[in-house]
């Protein structure tokens, strides 16, 4: 059985950041019985520490940077950790070779390479993220997290973001309308250019590599779901991105619903 770690919140069914969406929608995709321990952040590096889960990166003080999604996966009948693991794309790589009989995440679309597929998860928010998603979205996160993780999650964003406000709290970035309608803007920007690269292959599919469902399709799906999910479905902030691009992004949601469950 697999565990899945995943960061609690205050919102229904909890599930939001957009890096453990793209774990929980493999695993539901591919049908995989698995189980959720919620984690607050200060949780994270001791919970990982104590499975031996090796960190995501080394920062750049030679500090472990600890992170999820993560797994734990048991064989039942043994009792065995058969791997203990984290960071999204590594999980990907290891369902397909530990579940055979599932659908496949990578190397089984005959419109891009396993290179490419990994370019494009490994490039994806930095080619059409921008500062700006960060900006808006990290702000807006910070009232949904339990009060043990709110705090710790101000700071580390409040640090990404300390040479644009000098602040080392999120709470304490006030941004005037002004500011919100440019930062929109070049979020909606960002996101008309994915619509250009999905276009390339609409004749084929709605996929991202055409007419199969892979790993890159949960890459845009977990973000697309952080947003509907930390903004709210009724807000018209998520209104009006469900209407970009020529409503692209609402029907994209729409043909992944099966796999949005949690477990």
């Amino acid at each position: 059985m697999i565990t899945l770690f995943d960061i609690a919140s205050s919102l229904p069914g909890q599930a939001w950041s957009p890096n453990t969406w793209k774990t929980r929608l493999s695993l539901n995709y591919k049908g995989i019985p698995y189980k959720t321990e919620w984690l607050e952040y200060p949780e994270i590096s001791t919970v990982l520490q104590k499975h031996t889960i090796s960190p995501s990166r080394i920062k750049s003080d030679g500090t472990p940077f600890y992170s999820l999604p993560a797994i734990l996966d048991i064989d039942d009948a043994s009792g065995k950790v058969k791997v203990a693991l984290a960071e999204s794309l590594k999980i990907a790589e290891y369902l397909d070779e530990a579940y055979p009989g599932t659908p496949r995440l990578l190397s089984q679309n005959p419109e891009a390479s396993v290179e490419e597929e990994r370019a494009f998860t490994q490039s994806f928010f930095s080619s059409f993220g921008l500062m700006a998603f960060k900006i808006v979205l990290n702000i807006a996160t910070t009232p949904h997290l339990h009060d043990v993780s709110q705090e710790h999650y101000s700071r580390a964003r409040a640090r990404d973001l300390y040479e644009l406000y000098g602040t080392e709290l999120l709470e304490n970035i006030s941004l005037s309308e002004e500011q919100k309608v440019a930062l929109w803007g070049e979020i909606e920007e960002s996101f008309g250019k994915l619509d250009k690269k999905l276009a390339e292959t609409d004749e084929k599919g709605p996929c991202v590599f055409g007419d199969r469902l892979s790993f890159a399709d949960f890459v845009v799906a977990g973000h697309l779901i952080y947003m509907r999910n930390i903004l709210g479905e009724g807000s018209d902030d998520w209104r009006k991105v469900k209407k970009w691009s020529g409503g692209r992004w609402e029907r994209f949601l729409q043909a992944l619903q099966d796999y949005q469950g949690i477990s």
